[in-house]
């Protein structure tokens, strides 16, 4: 019996037991103990619970403070966690390795740079800097030359091996564009985990370079030295929907099915996205209807943007119109999935009323993207002067994605004209893009203009620009139309 009430509730007999059998004036509670059930009532997500049992505690010390402070960290509860630490400090107690390491995962949260500076200057000024750990955590907030410096400490130290150390530092130089970095690293370690294969493995992805980021996939699982988790098969699924691989897109959904991963909300969005990616609706439409209480935003998201990309924006339309009737939630990446949608598929007045609704609404602001997606909406439908009209009333808050899509419009249309101004426009926003060249010298091939076109692809020889190469893959093999 006592076995069976401790399996059934351990948190409920521990509190009955240990904490609520004493007399009120009593202190006779045990503070790591105490601890430590508010630190497993965190992992649990039992926020109320950790926090109403550290304001009962009338001996705080920085054990407890941590761990509180770490807790709301993990659970995405940052601004609280960094009023916390403020507290805190304020109180007198000084932080240590892990209170800093809690309030760095913070700094990762929160838009505030200054934070994690701050952070850091607390960190030296505390001696932590040479903690490996507390370094490990550093990484995290992206700077790459904190990053470098933390790196060269862990050389210098022998530990620059230590495997979450040298994990950490193959996702900090992924993260700032440094591939070649991440994969020195990834290739000297001479032990790795599953954690250093997703690292790389994302790296890859990150950095535009979804063939590797699936070869170096295959390599792990047929290696068969690893039980493949959640964060690796996210990876996956998100490499093959880059390069429309179907049938890898189904032996991982398989294997996901089958270890478990039907109930990871991660999981079964990317295979959305996936089978989105590679064109088949029905298997993305299916998961979805399956998700049931699982979808969020971010699957309503996939699933419209999937119907849109697949130039099924009746769909999509369809999708958007009953998450709006069914969730009060919407952020900036449903309206570009659905203003996308629209633009794909010719509906020009249903993009423009939604892009009405949001201007009116003011629940999400546009961004350089939805003003892109308008662009592109009237220029493929041939409203090129209600386009450029819009670019040169919005020119200031947009970027050069919008000015690309009129200059793609008038490719389709045949408008070398406007295609000048705007090609101009464009070499003076980025004179090292060969994109806009290209197209310029597509709408002049398109009207017959072919010593024009000539003229201006040497000229991008001659300044060695290069045009990024289309490649393509069906079933097993790759094609290059570069």
């Amino acid at each position: 019996m006592f076995f069976w009430k401790i399996k059934k509730n351990p948190f409920d007999y521990l509190q009955k037991s240990f904490f609520f059998s004493c007399k009120p004036d009593v202190p006779s509670v045990n503070p790591f103990k105490t601890s430590k059930l508010i630190s497993s009532y965190f992992k649990l997500g039992k926020i109320r619970e950790a926090q109403k049992l550290f304001d009962e505690m009338t001996d705080k010390n920085v054990v407890s403070w941590s761990v509180v402070i770490h807790g709301y960290a993990i659970n995405g509860f940052h601004s609280k966690s960094v009023e916390l630490f403020s507290q805190m400090r304020i109180l007198g107690f000084a932080p240590n390795s892990y209170t800093v390491v809690g309030v760095l995962v913070c700094a990762r949260g929160l838009p505030d740079l200054v934070l994690g500076k701050s952070v850091h200057g607390v960190t030296v000024k505390s001696g932590f800097e040479s903690n490996s750990v507390v370094g490990t955590a550093l990484l995290v907030l992206g700077d790459l030359r904190r990053g470098r410096q933390v790196h060269s400490q862990a050389v210098i130290c022998g530990i620059e091996y230590d495997l979450p150390l040298a994990n950490s530092l193959i996702t900090m130089y992924a993260k700032r564009g440094e591939l070649q970095s991440s994969k020195t690293i990834f290739n000297q370690m001479t032990q790795k985990s599953l954690v250093s294969w997703t690292a790389i493995i994302s790296g890859c992805l990150q950095n535009g370079h979804p063939r590797e980021a699936m070869k170096l996939f295959m390599e792990v699982w047929v290696s068969e030295n690893y039980s493949l988790d959640s964060a690796l098969i996210v990876s996956a699924l998100t490499a093959s929907g880059v390069v429309a691989a179907f049938e890898l897109c189904q032996q991982l959904h398989c294997y996901s099915l089958k270890a478990g991963f039907s109930h990871y909300r991660s999981v079964q969005n990317s295979v959305i996205s996936a089978y989105a990616n590679s064109g088949c609706m029905d298997f993305a439409q299916s998961v979805f209807e399956e998700m049931g209480c699982l979808q969020d935003l971010v699957s309503w998201n996939a699933i419209i943007n999937g119907y849109g990309m697949n130039s099924q924006g009746e769909a999509a339309l369809a999708l958007y119109h009953k998450m709006r009737k069914s969730r009060g939630d919407i952020d900036r990446f449903t309206y570009s999935c659905i203003l996308g949608a629209c633009s794909h598929s010719g509906l020009i007045t249903d993009g423009l009323m939604i892009f009405n609704e949001m201007v009116e609404e003011n629940e999400v602001m546009p961004c350089q993207e939805h003003y892109g997606c308008i662009v592109d909406l009237l220029a493929r439908a041939g409203c090129l002067s209600e386009a450029s009209g819009f670019v040169d009333d919005c020119f200031e808050v947009m970027g050069p994605n919008a000015l690309r899509a009129l200059l793609s419009g008038c490719v389709l249309h045949g408008n070398v004209e406007l295609a000048e101004v705007v090609a101009k426009k464009l070499f003076e926003q980025d004179p090292e893009e060969s994109g806009h060249v290209v197209l310029l010298s597509n709408v002049y091939a398109s009207v017959g203009r072919f010593q024009n076109a000539e003229t201006l692809r040497t000229r991008m020889d001659k300044q060695r620009l290069m045009k990024n190469p289309g490649i393509s893959s069906l079933g097993e093999s790759s094609y290059d139309f570069g």
